[in-house]
């Protein structure tokens, strides 16, 4: 008699959306994640880039953090690459929310950029629904 272990081996948040965003001019964002931790939320990597075309903004950033708790995660990122020099280095926190295939629209936000990045990823609550795309957020199993 074998036993098969069920759920995942690692937390990660993977997908691309349209969102818009929270401030006017309200422009279209394109975000793209790829990230995954351990169940412990250690060994964090990965990456997400932004793109805002009507703002000529488009950047890179590694993944340095990650916590995700059921369907909601919290990314942190440090900004390696970007049309914008000044940018990198700093840090991001990202929140998304994955509501399923079943018609649940997926919500983003990426929260204010800081001097630094950041060093944990605490439950973020403010997001945006997105306009298109899709988010799949998997919770590792302890």
């Amino acid at each position: 008699m074998s036993l098969a272990v069920t759920g995942a081996a690692a937390d990660s948040v993977r997908g691309t959306a349209l969102h818009l965003g929270a401030d006017p001019p309200f422009p279209v964002i394109q975000v793209h994640i790829n990230a995954r931790a351990d169940a412990s939320g250690a060994d964090p990597r990965g990456q997400v880039t932004a793109r805002i075309k009507t703002l000529g903004i488009q950047d890179r950033a590694r993944v340095i953090c990650l916590n995700v708790i059921g369907n909601r995660a919290t990314v942190g990122t440090e900004i390696v690459k970007s049309n914008d020099p000044g940018l990198e280095g700093q840090g991001q926190l990202w929140s998304v929310v994955d509501n399923g295939e079943s018609g649940g629209v997926d919500r983003i936000a990426g929260h204010p950029i800081t001097p630094t990045p950041p060093v944990v990823c605490p439950p973020l609550f403010f997001n945006v629904p997105v306009v298109s795309g899709n988010y799949v957020i998997n919770g590792a199993t302890p």
